[in-house]
């Protein structure tokens, strides 16, 4: 037990040095992210994707009754378009198509919700997972015309929904990912609204 201690101990030492100098100082402070929300998500796509799949073939009946509707095989008379299986066949790469368009924007939006935020001095960094890297966008919190807007409420603090919005202009510029206001994002909240 005391060797994997150990090991767990000079882990976390490793990673500890590893963010300080990426940050260039050990005086930064991280937002805890809310994973409700990605969770959520996660599970309720997995849930339509499983509960869609066997009903693939009412699209192929709809588009038999769709090209009938028509009557698109009276004008180009071609013999195969009578032949319901070719529209299975159809329904099932639409199907797919769909799908997979799908999760692309999930995992957009997921990217988006999971942003790594940290504020280092006067500075925010959002650190995002971009294909086999890392993307860093990094804003300066003391420019002109940016204002704060901090998104709250009683159901918003109960479900961990709240957000900070930085603005310029009427215009969102950036934002964090969700998070609960509690411990110490209640800190990092109370230094970014100076109370």
């Amino acid at each position: 037990m005391k060797p994997i201690l150990n090991l767990l101990s000079r882990w976390k030492e490793y990673n500890s040095k590893k963010e300080t100098t990426y940050f260039g100082t050990s005086l930064y402070d991280e937002l805890k992210l809310n994973p409700l929300p990605s969770v959520l998500l996660i599970f309720g796509s997995t849930l339509f994707f499983y509960l869609s799949l066997p009903y693939i073939y009412y699209l192929g009946n709809f588009f038999f009754w769709f090209v009938g509707v028509l009557e698109i095989t009276k004008v180009l008379k071609i013999p195969f378009l009578d032949e319901l299986r070719y529209y299975h066949y159809l329904s099932v790469f639409v199907y797919f198509y769909l799908s997979v368009s799908l999760l692309i924007d999930i995992s957009r939006l997921l990217s988006k919700w999971n942003r790594r935020t940290v504020i280092v001095k006067n500075e925010l960094w959002q650190i995002s997972q971009s294909g086999f890297g890392k993307k860093l966008n990094q804003y300066k919190l003391d420019a002109d015309g940016l204002s704060l807007t901090y998104e709250h409420g009683l159901l918003s603090d109960i479900l961990g929904l709240n957000r900070l919005v930085w603005m310029k202009d009427g215009k969102e510029l950036f934002s964090s990912p969700y998070f609960f206001p509690y411990r110490k994002n209640k800190s990092i909240i109370n230094q970014m609204l100076k109370r």
